[in-house]
C-alpha cells in the first residue's frame, strides 16, 4: 500500500490510496468468500456459485464492499501515520480498479490557527451612566405592561395603537370576493395585519362611522386570484378600545410586589444599572473578541460550518415544537426553503465556528486547564439551575450514558470563558 496526502483549501486533505494488484487480491478474495456464503446465482445451490459467477451478479456490491474494506484496513493507518486530525467523514470518494485499486477522497481536518495579538488590545468603551430619563423609560415599559384595554370615550378618534373593533366587506372590480367579509373584527390600529395603509385610513374614525377603504393586494398575495388587485373595503367602527395605563403610586407599586412607589424606583434603578453594565462589558468584550479574530488566521473547515448550522436548526426545531409547529410547517409558512435559512445563518455559523477556535488556541498557548474543584463547582452552578443536587445530576447523566459529553462540554465552555477573560483583563 502507498498514499499521498495532499493539502487544499479549507482545511481539508486530499488522500490518494493504492493497493496493487496483488496486494488487493486477498482483501476482494475475503470480500468474494462472505458474499458467495450468502448469494443465489441462477443454476447453483444458495451458497455453492462459483466466486466467478457471484462477481459477474453482485459487481457492483462487490465493488462497494471491497473499497469499504480497504478503507478499513488503511484509513486509521494513514491518519496515525501523518499525524492527522479529522473532523469530517470521508467525502468526494472516487475509485479505479482496473489494475489493482486507487481510491481518491477529501477529508476535513482540525485547523491550524495562527494566533496575532490578544493581549493588551485596546478597543472603544462605552461609558454608562444612569439617569433620570433612562429610569423613567423602564417605569412606562412597566406602566404599560399592566395597561388594560377600556372602551374609548365618547366622541375619541381613531388613533395608531388603538383596538377597533371594525365590520367590512372588499369588493373588487365592485363585486365581493370570498374571504373579504366579517360582522366583527379585532384589530389593532398600527400592527401591519392588514394590507397596504388599511390600517392607516381607519384614522380619525369615531364609533358607528361608516366609510370606505382603498387598497391594492401585494403582487406576491398568497391568494393567486387577489395578487396584485386594488380592492375597496366598506367598513364600520363598532367600537373602540384605548389602552388605560394604571397610575404611579403605591397601590400599584404593592400589587407588582414593591413596597412603595420609591422601593419601586430604587429597585428599578438597580435593574437598569444591572442589565446597562451588561450590555457594555458584553459589547466591549464582543468588540475585542472580534479584534482577535481579526488579528488571527484561520481556514474554517466547511464540515464544522455545517455541524454548528445543524445544531442551531435543532434549537429551532426544537423550540417550534414548544410553540405546536415543526420546522417543516415554518419554512412553508414563512415562504422559506432550507438552502436559505442553511445560507442565512451561515455567517453567524462562521463566526462562531471561528471564535471558538481562536479561544481554544488561546486557552492552549496559556495552559489553561479546568482542575477537578472547578469541574465540581460547575456541576453544582447547572444542579441548581435544574433544581437537583449535584449528586442527583451526576446519577442522571450516568443513567442516561451522558456524563462524559456533559463533562467535555463542561470544561469546553468553561476553557473558552477562560481564554476570554485573558483578553479581557489584559485589556488597555
Amino acid at each position: 500500500m502507498n498514499y499521498e496526502v495532499k493539502k487544499i483549501e479549507n482545511s481539508a486533505v486530499e488522500i490518494k490510496l493504492n493497493l496493487t494488484a496483488e496486494e488487493l487480491a486477498p482483501v476482494k478474495a475475503e470480500v468474494l468468500r462472505k458474499a458467495a456464503a450468502e448469494a443465489e446465482v441462477p443454476g447453483f445451490r444458495k451458497g455453492k456459485a462459483p466466486l466467478d459467477k457471484v462477481e459477474a451478479q453482485y459487481g457492483d456490491l462487490v465493488k462497494e464492499e471491497v473499497i469499504e474494506a480497504v478503507l478499513k484496513t488503511n484509513f486509521d493507518k494513514i491518519i496515525a501515520d501523518e499525524k492527522l486530525q479529522p473532523v469530517s467523514y470521508i467525502y468526494n470518494l472516487n475509485s479505479n480498479m482496473e489494475n489493482g485499486i486507487e481510491l481518491t477522497f477529501n477529508i476535513d481536518l482540525y485547523p491550524e490557527v495562527e494566533l496575532g495579538e490578544y493581549k493588551g488590545l485596546s478597543v472603544e468603551k462605552e461609558t454608562f451612566e444612569m439617569s433620570e430619563e433612562l429610569l423613567n423609560a423602564e417605569i412606562e415599559t412597566l406602566l404599560q405592561s399592566k395597561a388594560k384595554l377600556v372602551d374609548a370615550p365618547e366622541g375619541h378618534k381613531a388613533a395608531m395603537g388603538d383596538t377597533v373593533d371594525l365590520a367590512f366587506e372588499g369588493f373588487i372590480d365592485g363585486v365581493p370576493f370570498e374571504g373579504g367579509k366579517a360582522d366583527s373584527h379585532s384589530l389593532k390600529l398600527g400592527s401591519k395585519m392588514f394590507i397596504d395603509t388599511f390600517e392607516d385610513q381607519l384614522v380619525g374614525y369615531v364609533v358607528g362611522q361608516e366609510g370606505e377603504v382603498n387598497v391594492s393586494f401585494p403582487e406576491n398575495y398568497h391568494q393567486a386570484s387577489l395578487a396584485g388587485k386594488p380592492a375597496v373595503f366598506k367598513v364600520k367602527i363598532n367600537a373602540i378600545k384605548v389602552l388605560e395605563k394604571p397610575e404611579l403610586n403605591d397601590e400599584f407599586a404593592k400589587e407588582s410586589g414593591f413596597e412603595s412607589v420609591e422601593d419601586l424606583k430604587a429597585k428599578k434603578a438597580e435593574e437598569v444599572k444591572s442589565r446597562e453594565e451588561m450590555r457594555v462589558k458584553n459589547e466591549f468584550t464582543g468588540k475585542l473578541i472580534q479584534q482577535v479574530v481579526a488579528n488571527s488566521k484561520v481556514e474554517v473547515p466547511k464540515s464544522m460550518i455545517t455541524r454548528e448550522i445543524e445544531a442551531r436548526l435543532a434549537e429551532m426545531d426544537q423550540q417550534l415544537s414548544m410553540q405546536g409547529m415543526n420546522l417543516d410547517t415554518y419554512l412553508k409558512m414563512t415562504g422559506m426553503t432550507m438552502e436559505k435559512v442553511f445560507n442565512q445563518m451561515a455567517p453567524m455559523a462562521i463566526n462562531k465556528v471561528t471564535v471558538d477556535l481562536i479561544l481554544e488556541a488561546i486557552a492552549k498557548a496559556e495552559n489553561i486547564v479546568l482542575s477537578e474543584e472547578e469541574i465540581t463547582e460547575k456541576t453544582a452552578e447547572v444542579a441548581k439551575m435544574y433544581g437537583m443536587t449535584p449528586e442527583t445530576l451526576v446519577e442522571e447523566l450516568k443513567k442516561n450514558n451522558n456524563f462524559d459529553n456533559f463533562t467535555n462540554s463542561l470544561k469546553n465552555e468553561a476553557t473558552l470563558q477562560k481564554a476570554i477573560e485573558v483578553i479581557v483583563n489584559t485589556a488597555k
